[in-house]
């Protein structure tokens, strides 16, 4: 069984924003792999699926918890001896636009929903998938970081540009790609391939 847990934020205002980019890759993998429908769930705070697929046995489920308190739903979904099959796919502001990296018991890395999540397991030793946002300076080629709260905040609750947009669906694609590796291969095969 894996545990395969996107995070952003519930609600039409956050659907679409770089926070919630998670929410959108996993909504892709759902489709592809026809999944069923999304079903509210009161006791792991959210909303969920499940299924087989590559003959192992998948339960998704969205958080309605808010990023910042990822942790709260995630804790009452996994138990403690499968930590290690949970899949934590979030937005990093670290990575570049398009760049996708794989993880496992790493640091949060200034990710609350990541951090939440660490700290109501008692453990990092998870999976996680981590999807670039960041703009990269046209002068420069680096990272554009906003840095102060107030800045950072807004720039991951903004929607994707419309060149962006139109990119998404091969990291979309991508993001499918390195889940099906895992759940049938493993995470270190994985990162080998993809990292």
């Amino acid at each position: 069984m894996y545990y395969i847990v996107p995070l952003g934020n519930p609600g039409d205002e956050y659907a679409n924003t770089r926070h919630n980019v998670g929410w959108t890759a996993c909504d892709f993998a759902r489709g592809k792999w026809q999944l069923p429908a999304l079903s509210r769930t009161a006791a792991f705070s959210g909303e969920q699926t499940q299924g087989v697929y590559a003959g192992t046995e998948i339960i998704m489920l969205y958080p309605h918890t808010y990023m910042n308190n990822s942790g709260s739903a995630v804790v009452k979904l996994v138990p403690k001896s499968a930590v290690g099959n949970l899949i934590v796919l979030h937005d990093d502001i670290d990575l570049p636009f398009g760049a996708v990296k794989i993880g496992k018991a790493r640091g949060a890395g200034g990710n609350n929903g990541v951090q939440s999540i660490i700290d109501t397991l008692g453990t990092k030793d998870f999976i996680r998938i981590r999807i670039g946002i960041a703009q990269k300076s046209v002068w420069t080629g680096k990272i554009k970081r906003p840095t102060g709260g107030g800045p950072l905040e807004r720039f991951v609750l903004k929607e994707f540009s419309s060149s962006e947009q139109k990119q998404l669906p091969s990291i979309y694609e991508n993001i499918m790609t390195i889940l099906e590796i895992i759940l049938k291969q493993g995470v270190e095969k994985a990162m080998n391939s993809y990292n």
